[in-house]
This record gives C-alpha cells, sequence and structure tokens, in this order.
C-alpha cells in the first residue's frame, strides 16, 4: 500500500470514529492539490536510495583506504626489511672481515714463533757444534800436552830404542804407571 492510500485509511478511520462522513471530513479540512502535497512515500524510498549509495560510497572508500593503508605497511616492512638483512649481511661481513684478520695475526704469530723455535734450535745445535769442537779441541790438546809431558818424562835407555827386551818392556810400564800417577796428581 502507498502512503496515499494510507492517509486516506487514517481520514476514513478517524471519521469512523467521530461519526462523521469522509464528505463532512473534506469539507471541515481544506483540500491540497496533489503537486503541492509532499510525496512522502517516494520521497522515504528516494532518500533511502540516497543513504544506501552514500554507504556503499563510504564503504568502498574505507575499503580503498584500508587497501592502500594494508600495502604502504606491506611496503614498509618490506623496506625494513630489507634493511635489516642488509644490516645483517655488513655485520657479517664485518665480523668475517675481522676473523679473516685475525686468522692472518694468528697465523704471523705461529709462523714468528716458529722462526723463533728454529733460531734457537739452530743456535742450540751451533752451540752444541761449537761445545763438541772445544771438547774435541781441549782434549786434543791435553792429548798432546800428556804426549809431551810423557817425552819429557821418559826418556827410553839408548839399547831399548832398537831392542825390545823384557826388560825394557818392564821399565816401560813401570815409567808409564808413575807418570799417569803423577800427571793425575797435576804434578807434570
Amino acid at each position: 500500500m502507498d502512503a496515499q492510500d494510507q492517509e486516506e485509511d487514517k481520514i476514513w478511520s478517524d471519521t469512523v470514529r467521530r461519526e462523521t462522513t469522509p464528505e463532512r471530513a473534506a469539507i471541515a479540512r481544506p483540500v491540497t492539490p496533489r503537486a503541492s502535497r509532499p510525496a512522502s512515500g517516494r520521497q522515504s524510498r528516494m532518500q533511502l536510495g540516497v543513504i544506501i549509495a552514500l554507504a556503499l560510497a563510504c564503504l568502498v572508500l574505507v575499503v580503498i583506504v584500508g587497501v592502500t593503508f594494508v600495502q604502504w605497511r606491506t611496503q614498509a616492512a618490506a623496506q625494513e626489511t630489507l634493511r635489516l638483512s642488509q644490516e645483517a649481511q655488513r655485520q657479517a661481513q664485518a665480523q668475517l672481515e675481522q676473523m679473516r684478520r685475525e686468522a692472518l695475526t694468528r697465523q704471523a704469530q705461529l709462523e714468528a714463533e716458529q722462526q723463533r723455535q728454529e733460531e734457537k734450535r739452530i743456535q742450540a745445535f751451533n752451540e752444541q757444534q761449537r761445545a763438541a769442537e772445544a771438547a774435541r779441541r781441549a782434549e786434543a790438546e791435553a792429548a798432546d800436552r800428556r804426549e809431551k809431558a810423557w817425552a819429557r818424562f821418559y826418556r827410553p835407555p839408548p839399547h831399548c830404542e832398537t831392542a825390545a827386551t823384557m826388560e825394557c818392556t818392564n821399565r816401560f810400564i813401570r815409567a808409564k804407571r808413575t807418570f799417569d800417577e803423577k800427571y793425575a796428581k797435576g804434578q807434570l
């Protein structure tokens, strides 16, 4: 039922209650032309359509703003992730460089230590060689001194130089024992 029919029904129901007829009610109330009366049914339908259209427009606007915001946040997050990734890569590269420098330092220290040990080993070997040479020289010198001291201590009699007799051999052995005792005591 449209609004005009409802209005006529209302008028009729009002007249029935007052026990008046619709003609009398029409006389009592001034009649307004239809064009000047507001078309409340059409207007309300039109207003409802405008409200729905505005609501849909607002909803579309909200969706667009929401999508734009989500895209912005996604882009910002991607940029932050990229920045963090680059920072992590830079730190990893710095750590790698630091580890490389430390490895080179350790290698250099190890080589220096090996060089020092090699030098010490060579020096110790040279000292041992010098000490062994000095000992051989001292031993040779001692043997030479002993030989010279023996030559000064014992002169074989002339007859023992040509003949090797038992008496010459015994004389030589006794002289050698005496020489060894005196030489050991430092008397020669």
